[in-house]
C-alpha cells in the first residue's frame, strides 16, 4: 500500500469528521463522514474554500482566523463551532487541529479530525432554557405570593394596597430594574419611580364584577438590537394574574360592609396565600433540583455499557422526577383558576363519559359500579370537562379506599331549581379528625406516590365556580357519601 492510499484508509475509517485544508482554507481531502453529514461530495467540496462553504457569512472572517491560530500552536489544539449543512441546518463540532508539515518542516496543510456534538449540544441548550423558565416562574410565584398577602391584609387601606402592588410587580418579570408599572384604578394613579411608557409594554385591564374599573400597565426599556422576547408567555399571564387580584382587592374594599362577602373574599385571600406560599417553596426547593436530576439521570442513561442494575435505579429516578413534574402540573392548573365555559350540559351523560375513564380502575380493583340516573333531570348550565373532573375525581378517591373490592354508587336527581349529584362508596370512611381537612390544598393521607393532596382542593373549586356546593357524609366502616348541588338556573356564574 502507497503513501496516499494509505492517508486514504486512515481517512475513510475514521469514526470522526476528517477534513484536510491547504493554507488559504481550501478542501484538499475529506471522508465520507464529512459528505455524510453535510450532504456535499467530495467531488464538489475539493478545491472549495471551507470558510465559504459551511461559515455563515458575517462570522467567516472570526472562523478562519481563530483556525488559522490554532494551527500554529505546536500541539493538537481543540476548538469548537458548528457548520451549515447543504440542506442549510446547524451541526456542532469539536475539532481537534494539528498543522501537517513537510521533511523540511515546512508546513503545508492543516489536519482538522472532529467530533460531532449536535445532539450533546441540544440537550444542553434544552437543560439551560427549562432552567430559565424554571428561575422565571420562581420569581413569579414569589411576586404573586407577596401580592395575596397584601390583598388580604385588613389592615391597609386601598391607597396603600395599591401602592405596595405596583412596587413589587417589577419584581416578577426578567428585567426587573428596567421595568416601569403604572396602575390607575377610577381617578387614583401609582407609578413605579421614574415611569416612563416604551415601545415594549403590555396593558391589562382591571376588571371587578364584569366593570372596568381602571387599567395596569408594565413597560420595559431595552437595548437597541436586543434579540430576545421583551415579554415571555408566564410574565403576561402574570399580569393577567396580577390584574385579577386587584380586581378582588377593590372589590374587597368596596363591599367590606357586608360581612358574607367580605368572609368570602377573605377566604379567597387566604386560598391564594396559601397556593402562593406552597408554589413558592415547591418552585424555589423542587423545580430547580430537580431539573438537573432529570437531566442528569437522562444523560447518564445514554452512557454505554451500563450495569442493568444502574439502568433501573437511573431509570427508577427518572420516573420519580417526572411524577414529581406532574405534581407542579397540577399545582400550576390550581394556581392559575382557570374559569368555566357554562353550556346546557346533560349531567347524566356528563357523568357517564366521565365513568369510562375510571372503568379500567374499577375492574383492576374488583369495584362494582352502580348508576341510578333520573330520567327527567333538567339541563345544568355548566362546563361539562369541569364536571366530568369533579366525578372523576371522586371516583378514583373512592376506587383507591375500597383496596379490597367494593361498590361505588353514583346517583342524579332534581329537586325545584337544583340537581344533586350524589357519590357513594362503602370503603373505610374517613376518620372524623381528618374529615374537616379534605377540602385543604395538598392535604392528603396517601403514599407520597399515590396523591397531591389537589384532587379534592380542585373539586372545591369547580363547584363554587358553578355557584354550587358540596358536602361530605362519612362514618369509619360505613363508607362515604360526597353529595353535590347545582343549580339549573343561571344565576350570574361568571361573576367573580
Amino acid at each position: 500500500m502507497n503513501l496516499q492510499e494509505y492517508y486514504d484508509t486512515i481517512m475513510q475509517l475514521s469514526h470522526g469528521i476528517v477534513v484536510t485544508l491547504d493554507l488559504n482554507g481550501e478542501i484538499i481531502h475529506g471522508n465520507t463522514r464529512l459528505e455524510d453529514l453535510t450532504g456535499y461530495s467530495m467531488k464538489e467540496l475539493a478545491g472549495k474554500d471551507w470558510f465559504e462553504t459551511f461559515v455563515a457569512r458575517d462570522e467567516r472572517e472570526d472562523a478562519r482566523r481563530d483556525v488559522f491560530n490554532k494551527a500554529k500552536e505546536n500541539n493538537i489544539s481543540k476548538i469548537s463551532g458548528y457548520i451549515r449543512t447543504r440542506g442549510g441546518s446547524k451541526i456542532y463540532i469539536d475539532w481537534n487541529i494539528k498543522q501537517l508539515t513537510d521533511s523540511r518542516s515546512n508546513v503545508v496543510s492543516i489536519l482538522c479530525v472532529g467530533q460531532d456534538v449536535t445532539s450533546h449540544m441540544l440537550r444542553q441548550k434544552g437543560l439551560l432554557h427549562e432552567r430559565f423558565t424554571l428561575i422565571e416562574r420562581n420569581k413569579e410565584l414569589n411576586c404573586l405570593f407577596e401580592i395575596s398577602k397584601l390583598g388580604g391584609d385588613l389592615e391597609l387601606d386601598l391607597k396603600e394596597t395599591m401602592e405596595c402592588i405596583v412596587q413589587m410587580l417589577p419584581s416578577g418579570f426578567q428585567r426587573p430594574e428596567s421595568t416601569h408599572v403604572r396602575l390607575r384604578i377610577g381617578n387614583l394613579s401609582w407609578e413605579t419611580p421614574g415611569y416612563r411608557k416604551t415601545d415594549n409594554f403590555l396593558v391589562e385591564p382591571v376588571d371587578a364584577h364584569r366593570d372596568i374599573r381602571g387599567t395596569i400597565t408594565v413597560a420595559v426599556e431595552v437595548p437597541e438590537n436586543y434579540d430576545k422576547p421583551v415579554f415571555i408567555d408566564d410574565e403576561k399571564d402574570l399580569l393577567m394574574t396580577v390584574a385579577q387580584q386587584i380586581a378582588i382587592v377593590v372589590a374587597k374594599k368596596e363591599i367590606k360592609s357586608a360581612k358574607k362577602e367580605l368572609e368570602q373574599q377573605l377566604r379567597q385571600a387566604d386560598r391564594l396565600a396559601k397556593i402562593g406560599q406552597f408554589s413558592a417553596g415547591v418552585a424555589h426547593e423542587i423545580n430547580e433540583p430537580l431539573s438537573n436530576i432529570l437531566g442528569y439521570a437522562q444523560l447518564a442513561l445514554q452512557t454505554a455499557g451500563l450495569d442493568e442494575q444502574v439502568r433501573m435505579d437511573l431509570g427508577n429516578i427518572v420516573d420519580s422526577s417526572l411524577h414529581a413534574r406532574e405534581i407542579i402540573k397540577k399545582l400550576m392548573f390550581f394556581s392559575r383558576q382557570l374559569p368555566p365555559q357554562f353550556i346546557p350540559t346533560d349531567i347524566n351523560e356528563t357523568i357517564a363519559g366521565a365513568l369510562r375513564i375510571t372503568e379500567t380502575a374499577a375492574k383492576r380493583h374488583h369495584i362494582e359500579i352502580k348508576c341510578d340516573f333520573e330520567d327527567d333531570l333538567p339541563l345544568v348550565p355548566a362546563d361539562p370537562q369541569h364536571i366530568k373532573q369533579v366525578i372523576v375525581n371522586l371516583a378514583a378517591n373512592a376506587i383507591q379506599a375500597m383496596e379490597g373490592g367494593g361498590t361505588l354508587t353514583i346517583k342524579t336527581l332534581s329537586d325545584k331549581s337544583d340537581a344533586y349529584i350524589i357519590v357513594e362508596d362503602n370503603g373505610p370512611g374517613i376518620p372524623e379528625a381528618e374529615l374537616k381537612q379534605i377540602f385543604n390544598p395538598f392535604f392528603t393521607t396517601k403514599d407520597v406516590d399515590k396523591g397531591t393532596g389537589l384532587g379534592l382542593s380542585v373539586v372545591l373549586g369547580i363547584v363554587k365556580a358553578h355557584k354550587g356546593f358540596i358536602q361530605v357524609h362519612s362514618e369509619e366502616g360505613e363508607g362515604t357519601s360526597f353529595e353535590i348541588v347545582l343549580p339549573c338556573q343561571q344565576k350570574n356564574l361568571t361573576d367573580d
